[in-house]
C-alpha cells in the first residue's frame, strides 16, 4: 500500500451508513432481530453484492436495511464505520441515511437520527467529527419527500443538511422543487445525487431547483461544456465515487473513469466511497484504485482532500483544524505543494 495514501488525513462526504455494513455485521443483526434474509453465509452476501445497475443495487440495499431495527443498531453500525475511519485516518465524515425506509416499517424518525448521532457523540474531543445528512428517496416521489421534510423539521439540530438520493433516471430534482424551496427558505443546506446515471440536465436541475451546496457524483457534467464552466466559476464541489461508478456500470473499468478529465478541466473534485461494503472499497482503497488505474498523483490526492475539507459542513474552526493537519502532513513531504 502507498504510504502516502495510508497516512494522509482524509475527509469523507459521500457515504451511506448502511452501505458500510460488512457482511458479518449484517448477518449478526439479522440473527439478533430475527430477520430472515436470503443469505446464510458471508459468501452468500458477497455474491449478492453483484449489481447490473443502480436500480438493482437500490432494491438490494433497501432489503439489507431490514436488519436495523433500533437506535442501538444504528449506533453499532455507525461505530463500526467510525472504527474503520480511525484505521484509515479519516478525520471528518458526513454520512447519508434516509428515514423513510424505517418510518414505513413503523419506526420513529428519531431512531435513525439518535442512533447515528450517538456514535458521533461518543467520539473523544480530538476524534472524528461529522454527522448525518438525511436523504429523500427520490423514486418515492415529491409527496413522500414533503412528508419526510415535515418529520425532519423539529430536529434541525440533529443533521447537517438534507439530500436527495436513490434511483436517478426519471426522477430529476425538478420534481422536488417545492420541498427544496421550503428547505432552502428555512436556511438548511442541501445536496443531491445527480449526474451519476442521469445526464447533465439532472445536475442543472439540482443546482437550480434544489439549491444544492454540492453535487454528489456529477461525472456526466463533462457532456455539457456550459455546465462545466458554471461548476468551475461557482466552485461547486463534486463528491465523486470511482469504485461505485465501476460497480454500477457508470463506466466499464476504473481505467475508463473520467476522473482525470474532471481534474484537467479544473473542477472541484473530491473522492469518496459511497457504499463501501457493497462495492468492496472503502476510501483508502478508492484512492489506491484511482492512483493505479487513472494515473492520479499524490499531489492530486492531496489537492482533492483539501477540496473535501472546504466542501464539508464542518464549522470554520473545525475546517481550519483539518486544513492545518493537511498542511502539517505536507510539510514533511517536499514533493507536495501545500495549498
Amino acid at each position: 500500500m502507498s504510504d502516502f495514501i495510508r497516512q494522509i488525513p482524509k475527509v469523507e462526504l459521500h457515504m451511506h451508513v448502511e452501505g458500510s455494513m460488512m457482511p458479518a455485521r449484517l448477518l449478526q443483526l439479522a440473527e439478533k432481530n430475527k430477520v430472515n434474509l436470503p443469505y446464510q453465509t458471508i459468501k452468500d452476501v458477497e455474491q449478492a453484492y453483484q449489481f447490473k445497475n443502480l436500480s438493482e443495487f437500490v432494491d438490494l440495499f433497501i432489503k439489507t436495511t431490514e436488519v436495523i431495527q433500533s437506535a442501538e443498531d444504528f449506533k453499532t453500525v455507525t461505530e463500526d464505520y467510525l472504527q474503520l475511519c480511525e484505521q484509515e485516518n479519516i478525520m471528518h465524515t458526513e454520512v447519508f441515511c434516509d428515514i423513510r425506509t424505517y418510518v414505513d416499517r413503523g419506526h420513529p424518525p428519531e431512531m435513525v437520527l439518535e442512533g447515528i448521532n450517538a456514535a458521533f457523540a461518543a467520539q473523544p474531543a480530538d476524534g472524528i467529527s461529522g454527522g448525518i445528512i438525511p436523504c429523500f428517496i427520490r423514486h418515492l416521489g415529491p409527496e413522500i419527500a414533503e412528508q419526510d421534510w415535515q418529520m425532519l423539521k423539529p430536529h434541525r439540530d440533529k443533521y447537517l443538511a438534507i439530500g436527495l438520493a436513490a434511483v436517478e433516471q426519471g426522477f430529476p430534482p425538478s420534481k422536488f422543487k417545492k420541498v427544496f424551496r421550503e428547505i432552502h427558505d428555512a436556511g438548511i443546506k442541501t445536496v443531491a445525487h445527480a449526474g451519476e446515471e442521469g445526464g447533465p440536465e439532472y445536475i442543472w436541475s439540482a443546482l437550480k431547483d434544489a439549491h444544492v451546496t454540492r453535487i454528489d457524483h456529477g461525472v456526466t457534467c463533462l457532456e455539457d461544456d456550459e455546465l462545466v464552466d458554471y461548476l468551475i466559476e461557482h466552485h461547486v464541489p463534486l463528491t465523486v465515487c470511482p469504485q461505485s461508478n465501476v460497480k454500477l456500470n457508470v463506466c466499464g473499468h476504473m481505467s475508463q473513469h473520467p476522473l482525470q478529465q474532471l481534474l484537467k478541466r479544473g473542477l472541484n473534485v473530491s473522492i469518496h466511497s459511497d457504499d463501501p461494503a457493497h462495492f468492496g472499497a472503502f476510501l483508502t482503497e478508492n484512492l489506491l484504485l484511482i492512483q493505479e488505474h487513472c494515473g492520479v498523483t499524490d499531489q492530486q490526492i492531496y489537492n482533492m482532500t483539501v477540496n473535501a475539507v472546504k466542501a464539508s459542513f464542518a464549522d470554520e474552526h473545525r475546517q481550519n483544524v483539518l486544513l492545518q493537519r493537511l498542511y502539517d502532513f505536507a510539510q514533511n513531504r517536499p514533493e507536495i505543494a501545500a495549498l
